[in-house]
């Protein structure tokens, strides 16, 4: 008995390695796995601290081959960048999430090149002109702001990489949370206002013109509309219920955002207020 566990444990050992050492061979290429091999043995002695419930932590890892050098991201010439990202959620949440990463990160040129939906699965593939790839660990950051986990990233060439995130809870990065009894006062130059809410209540808005009209469109986490909340008439108040079900809420004027741009005060009230 204890010979055959010694040798399943054995045996998971060396699925651990394997699994870990092909890994870095694709993030860092074959080329330059063998000319560091022995240096990367080193680093990776203690195979299991890459793990994390039975899978390779990729944050770790990343970070681990940046900080020694072996990450190399720099193309000889500026070329075209292939990212593909992966992921069960809507492509509009998961197109909106990597386009405010890139964003964040400072790229402002990039287009979709290629998008497909199926069996609840998204996949959109970005495609811009530059000097280098895409620092992962950077990447891994902004979407984890957005509540991404990474569960793997695949090399398929240099200028061209594939990401396998899992939306665990969903965020947009420029939303504000508002839940009952909160009371917010907030201007955006853009006139464009979201809100990331939790709860279900009454929902009251003024503007600080009596010339908006009202549009304020709710989804729930996946960026599905549920509802769509318009007035032709202008005004400076409008009040709606706000039930469960709905993740986030964009606030808006129905001609010209700029007509709210000054500021609005969003109060939330449960029911029984």
């Amino acid at each position: 008995m204890k010979k055959i566990f010694f040798c399943f444990v054995l045996w998971i050992s060396f699925l651990y390695g394997d699994a870990l050492d092909d890994k870095v061979r694709n993030l860092i290429g074959t080329q330059a796995y063998s000319i560091n091999e022995n240096f990367i043995k080193r680093i990776f002695k203690d195979k299991d601290s890459f793990y994390s419930d039975g899978r390779i932590n990729i944050n770790k890892l990343v970070s681990t081959l940046k900080d020694n050098g072996l990450l190399i991201l720099k193309f000889d010439k500026p070329s075209d960048l292939n990212i593909t990202f992966v992921s069960q959620t809507t492509p509009i949440f998961l197109a909106r999430s990597i386009n405010s990463a890139l964003s964040s990160m400072g790229y402002s040129y990039f287009a979709v090149s290629q998008a497909e939906y199926l069996d609840g699965i998204a996949k959109i593939t970005f495609s811009f002109s530059t000097e280098h790839a895409l620092d992962p660990s950077i990447i891994i950051a902004e979407l984890s702001k957005r509540g991404y986990l990474f569960m793997d990233i695949k090399r398929n060439s240099i200028t061209n990489w594939e990401y396998d995130v899992e939306l665990n809870e969903p965020k947009l990065a420029n939303a504000r949370d508002i839940a009952p009894s909160d009371i917010l006062d907030i201007t955006e130059v853009s006139g464009e206002y979201w809100f990331s809410t939790q709860g279900q209540g009454n929902i009251t808005i003024t503007s600080k013109t009596p010339y908006w009209r009202p549009r304020i469109v709710l989804y729930d986490k996946n960026l599905q509309i549920i509802n769509l909340i318009s007035q032709a008439t202008t005004t400076n108040k409008i009040t709606f219920s706000l039930l469960n079900g709905i993740s986030f809420m964009m606030v808006t004027d129905l001609q010209n955002p700029a007509i709210i741009k000054s500021g609005i005060q969003i109060k939330f009230e449960n029911f029984d207020n």
